[in-house]
């Protein structure tokens, strides 16, 4: 079973994150989540999968990246859990799982089916993560 998450901006669509991805973050149209701010850089970050759970990393970018308050390092990977809030730059994104979606945009017997359901685990800095095979280097 695949793990599935959602990136949601204020007033923007969900965008699943499914186990497997690497979405990319910036001001650029070639990101697969685009930001139309200035305070975002063309690639700002990129968020990777690794046995199931998701990291987000800064590319260096000009304003940062935040993860609940706290600016983290460019080069590092955090790992990302249900109700963490992004911050690259000026622009605040929620990580979310399918029921809280699912609540916030469709009501009664018109919500779709749910997923997956995980649990929240303390954010951790994880330096070099090999993303191409099973062992952490």
């Amino acid at each position: 079973m695949k793990h599935i998450y959602y990136l949601v901006q204020e007033g923007g669509k969900p965008v699943r994150a499914e186990e497997g991805q690497e979405i990319t973050i910036g001001r650029a149209f070639d990101n697969a989540i685009y930001l139309d701010d200035a305070s975002v850089s063309r690639h700002h970050a990129v968020i990777k999968w690794k046995k199931g759970m998701m990291y987000l990393t800064d590319l260096g970018s000009t304003n940062g990246t935040c993860i609940n308050g706290e600016k983290i390092s460019s080069g590092y990977y955090y790992e990302l859990n249900f109700s963490d809030e992004i911050r690259i730059g000026n622009v605040a994104l929620k990580v979310a799982d399918e029921a809280a979606v699912i609540s916030n945009n469709f009501s009664g017997s018109g919500a779709p089916a749910q997923t997956v359901v995980m649990g929240a685990h303390k954010i951790e800095a994880i330096d070099r993560i090999d993303f191409e095979s099973d062992n952490p280097s």
